[in-house]
């Protein structure tokens, strides 16, 4: 898949220069910049907001280091877990077809004052790289707080 053209023109959607040093002495095991993707809520209640069901696109990366998964729309963080986080498990990976990947969660889970499903649509080429990384990781944490 091709990167978005904001991307290419700007590097909007890219690892920022201050946080690239980070997730690489993090151990970068899948990661792509510039990509496409949606923001979709559902049934979204929050202090001043309300939507029934609402799509926005942007150019964001996804990553997963060795110890969290972090996602970026244009230059907001969407997702910043790291593995041993409990709230990672209400996070629901599906591997739609072998270019998407979404992310769903309740909204609840992270915000106390707020409700409603909201999912995070990927298009990159390495969504199932993505997929079985993720799967891998949260299943190796899982075993390592069950012995401890």
């Amino acid at each position: 898949m091709k990167k978005t053209i904001s991307y290419r023109l700007f590097s909007i959607g890219g690892i920022s220069k201050k946080l690239r040093p980070v997730l690489e002495k993090e151990g970068m095991l899948v990661c792509d910049e510039g990509i496409r993707g949606w923001f979709v809520t559902k049934n979204f209640k929050a202090p001043g907001k309300r939507f029934w069901y609402r799509q926005e696109g942007f150019s964001g990366f996804l990553a997963i280091t060795e110890k969290r998964i972090i996602a970026y729309a244009y230059w907001k963080r969407i997702i910043n877990l790291p593995f041993d986080d409990a709230k990672l498990s209400a996070i629901n990976a599906e591997l739609i077809n072998t270019n998407r990947i979404d992310l769903s969660f309740e909204s609840s889970v992270f915000h106390h004052d707020r409700q409603g499903i909201i999912t995070v649509r990927f298009y990159t080429e390495k969504a199932q790289e993505f997929y079985d990384t993720l799967l891998d990781t949260t299943r190796k944490t899982a075993q390592q707080s069950a012995y401890t």
